[in-house]
């Protein structure tokens, strides 16, 4: 199954849908995507995992070097509506405390929202 990318941009956040299976297959669409987006000098990104059914160390390694990339920009990767199976993979491979999880697209949105002047202190 190939792997179908929708992507767009959301203020300073790129938000990428993916659906089907991240393989070497769809890593080299899912590269060029990410890596256009730090040339443009994005670095904020939050992708979907709602559709995907598979990942291999190709897509954990493409994952990891966005992430990396990223967090030298002083970014942020968020990982949204991850299946739990997917999950294990990023957690066997010892990768899981890397990345941000989020339950829903909205939660993960969130994440990239400076706090608000309103809201409490956090107690030192």
């Amino acid at each position: 199954m190939m792997l179908d990318i929708k992507h767009a941009t959301l203020g300073d956040i790129l938000t990428v849908n993916l659906t089907g299976q991240l393989n070497t297959l769809g890593c080299g669409q899912l590269g060029e995507v990410l890596d256009g987006w730090l040339a443009t000098g994005g670095s904020n990104t939050l992708i979907d995992f709602a559709g995907v059914t598979y990942i291999n160390s190709s897509g954990l390694r493409l994952l990891w070097r966005h992430h990396s990339l990223v967090s030298s920009k002083d970014g942020l990767v968020v990982f949204s509506s991850v299946h739990y199976t997917i999950f294990q993979v990023f957690d066997i491979s010892g990768l899981a405390h890397l990345f941000q999880f989020a339950n829903t697209f909205d939660e993960a949105l969130g994440r990239f929202q400076p706090p608000s002047a309103d809201a409490p202190a956090e107690p030192a």
